[in-house]
């Protein structure tokens, strides 16, 4: 019968018991090094997304530290199917009387009718041109196989400025006729057909290219279209339909619940931050294990930095408008912060330009930066993907994980040897007793 270091044939020891106990000890270090390692890739993920988190933060700072941040705007308007408005962030408050005589409308020509939509339209080659205001002359090519559809689709595929579409009037003979419409309102857009080989005629007008004509306080303005960017500074007009008999009333004003929702999504996306360092910096006594930010000071001084920004006070502004506390914005022992909503809304209705010094970076009251600025500022030191202090600790944290996985892969290749020693000195030792058992056996017998 063979001998085998796991049979232990001779002696009945439990070899592989015995080989599997002592790599086991031996594998101790290796098991530390895998803890190890998943412990800094916890480390790692956790501060990736803390580092979106900061993000998220740097983002909401920036749309509050330039005075064009504040520079939101609504409108009130008396007849919205009249007139319609947008700002942008040039407009002033004010107030406007509208009268909208004409909309722009876009020219729309009528062919004569066919039998059917597969009917033919002319008797051989030749061309159909066709010309927007006094734009290039379009020419799609036609023969006798054209119908009124395919002559549809060829001025389409142009893309020359018109829409060309079949309808069916539901007249008794020759419903199916061809409508061009200019896609550009305004007179100087209108559609000329300059060549036709076809048998359709254009005698009907559906509708006439016309200019858009509107007051605004008594003066009297004409645009070729009904989206008017040139009159009142910072709002475009859209002209919805005419009435020269109705005066509308625009309001353009102070979109303060805008810029109140900015200010409440920097306080939100800060205390994202530090709920998320908090939920990773404690110790659970009951696992005796640590969060990935236990004891960490990268994590530690994001948090601290942070919270003394916002808890600052904005230099060279009044002492009664420099603090988040002066908005409505106030802090609890463990650094979370909160809006009250009514005194933000009362301190924008109030002290508007006060608050806006007091996030804004550039004002001609002071020459330090305001909290949209101080908090950008921290939040690109900690997350800038170049050198910031997360970028630096994720770093190190890949860095040390490379070092673990080759600190394993070597440990695994001594094991694997260890084991292969000890299994052939198990094997030798196995073969020694049989020979000497064999040795015993032949002595007995003399």
């Amino acid at each position: 019968m063979p001998i085998s270091a796991t049979s232990g044939l001779v002696s009945n020891i439990d070899y592989q018991s015995l080989i599997t106990q002592l790599v086991n000890v031996q594998r101790v270090s290796l098991t530390q090094l895998t803890t190890e390692k998943t412990t800094f890739e916890k480390a790692q993920t956790a501060f990736g997304t803390l580092s979106s988190k900061v993000q998220d933060l740097m983002n909401a700072a920036d749309a509050l530290r330039t005075d064009a941040g504040f520079r939101v705007f609504s409108t009130d308007i008396s007849d919205s199917t009249i007139l319609g408005a947008s700002t942008s962030d040039t407009a002033t408050t004010g107030s406007y009387s509208i009268v909208v005589n004409n909309t722009a409308k876009a020219h729309k020509i009528l062919s004569t009718g066919v039998a059917a939509a597969t009917t033919t339209i002319a008797t051989g080659a030749g061309s159909f041109s066709f010309q927007v205001g006094s734009g290039a002359v379009q020419t799609v090519s036609v023969d006798a196989t054209t119908t009124i559809t395919s002559l549809r689709d060829s001025i389409n595929a142009l893309n020359a400025g018109v829409t060309a579409s079949v309808v069916n009037d539901g007249s008794a003979t020759n419903p199916y006729k061809l409508i061009i419409s200019s896609n550009t309102t305004g007179t100087a857009n209108g559609v000329t057909i300059t060549t036709n080989d076809t048998t359709l005629t254009f005698p009907t007008t559906l509708q006439a290219a016309t200019d858009a004509t509107f007051s605004v306080d008594g003066l009297t303005y004409t645009r070729s279209t009904n989206s008017v960017s040139d009159v009142i500074t910072g709002v475009t007009l859209d002209l919805k339909s005419e009435d020269a008999a109705k005066t509308v009333t625009l309001n353009v004003k102070r979109d303060t619940s805008s810029i109140q929702k900015k200010i409440t999504a920097l306080v939100e996306a800060y205390n994202s931050v530090i709920s998320y360092i908090k939920a990773n910096n404690r110790y659970d006594s009951t696992i005796k294990l640590g969060g990935p930010f236990f004891g960490d000071s990268v994590a530690r001084s994001v948090q601290d930095d942070l919270r003394r920004v916002m808890s600052g006070a904005i230099s060279g502004l009044p002492g009664t408008m420099n603090r988040l506390v002066h908005a409505g914005i106030s802090s609890d022992k463990e650094g979370v912060f909160s809006v009250d909503s009514a005194k933000l809304s009362a301190a924008l209705a109030s002290n508007f330009d006060d608050v806006v010094n007091m996030f804004t970076d550039t004002t001609t009251t002071k020459t330090t930066k305001g909290f949209g600025g101080l908090v950008y500022d921290m939040a690109d030191s900690i997350s800038n993907t170049v050198d910031g202090r997360i970028t630096n600790r994720t770093n190190g944290l890949a860095k040390n994980i490379k070092n673990i996985e080759r600190d394993i892969t070597d440990k695994e290749t001594q094991l694997t040897a260890y084991e292969d020693r000890i299994r052939a000195q198990f094997t030798a030792l196995e073969t020694m007793l049989a020979s000497l058992k064999n040795q015993s056996s032949f002595l007995a017998g003399l």
